[in-house]
C-alpha cells in the first residue's frame, strides 16, 4: 500500500469519527421534535386504536392502589408508565418514548355478586371513568412532551386512547373489567 492511500484512508476514518457525539446528539433532537409533532401524535393515537401491529409496549412501572377492593368501592388510584417503540414509519427506523398514565382519584363502580361463602373474584366494574386519568409523553432521555394531539382529540377518542393501556392493567391486578361497555372507533370520526 502506498503512502497517499495509507494517508487517504486515515483521512476518511477521522472525518467519519464522531469526536463530540453530535451525531447522536443530532438523532436526539430529531426524535424529540417528531415526538412534539401534532401529526405525529396523532397517528400514534389511531394506531394505538387501530393499527397497534407497529407498537410494542414494555411495562417499565405499575402501581394500582384505591379502595376498589373494599365492599362500597368508589375510585382507583394507578401510576403506570410504559416505554413505547413505535416502527410509525416502514422506512424509518422505531421511535422509542415514554407514557405515564396516573391519577390520585378514578371514579369507580364495582358490583359484588358474592355472599359470605364466594370468593370476591365474582366481583366485576360496571363503571370506571376513564377520563380521570391523566397522560404525558415523554421522550426517550426523559424531556416531557406536549401531547397536543390527545388534549384536542375528542373526549371519546381520548377515552379510548386511555382504556387501551390502562384496561388490561386494571384488570390483572384489581378486578374483572369484561362487563364494561365498549364503544367502537369506527363510530367516533377521527382517525
Amino acid at each position: 500500500m502506498e503512502k497517499k492511500d495509507f494517508i487517504k484512508i486515515i483521512n476518511e476514518e477521522i472525518s467519519n469519527f464522531d469526536f463530540l457525539g453530535n451525531n447522536a446528539s443530532t438523532k436526539e433532537e430529531e426524535v424529540y421534535d417528531l415526538l412534539r409533532n401534532e401529526d405525529f401524535q396523532k397517528q400514534f393515537i389511531c394506531d394505538s386504536l387501530i393499527n397497534n401491529k407497529k407498537i410494542s409496549t414494555k411495562i417499565s412501572d405499575a402501581n394500582i392502589g384505591g379502595n376498589w377492593d373494599d365492599e362500597d368501592a368508589t375510585n382507583l388510584t394507578i401510576d403506570y408508565f410504559i416505554d413505547i417503540e413505535y416502527k410509525y414509519d416502514p422506512n424509518k427506523e422505531p421511535i422509542e418514548f415514554g407514557i405515564h398514565f396516573y391519577s390520585e382519584n378514578i371514579s369507580i363502580d364495582i358490583k359484588n355478586n358474592n355472599d359470605n361463602n364466594e370468593p370476591i373474584s365474582d366481583s366485576y366494574y360496571t363503571y370506571i371513568n376513564w377520563d380521570d386519568i391523566d397522560v404525558k409523553l415523554f421522550s426517550s432521555r426523559g424531556d416531557q412532551v406536549v401531547f397536543k394531539a390527545l388534549s384536542a382529540a375528542p373526549l371519546k377518542i381520548q377515552i379510548l386512547f386511555i382504556r387501551n393501556y390502562c384496561e388490561v392493567l386494571i384488570n390483572n391486578k384489581t378486578t374483572s373489567t369484561n362487563k364494561l361497555k365498549k364503544d367502537n372507533i369506527q363510530n367516533i370520526p377521527y382517525c
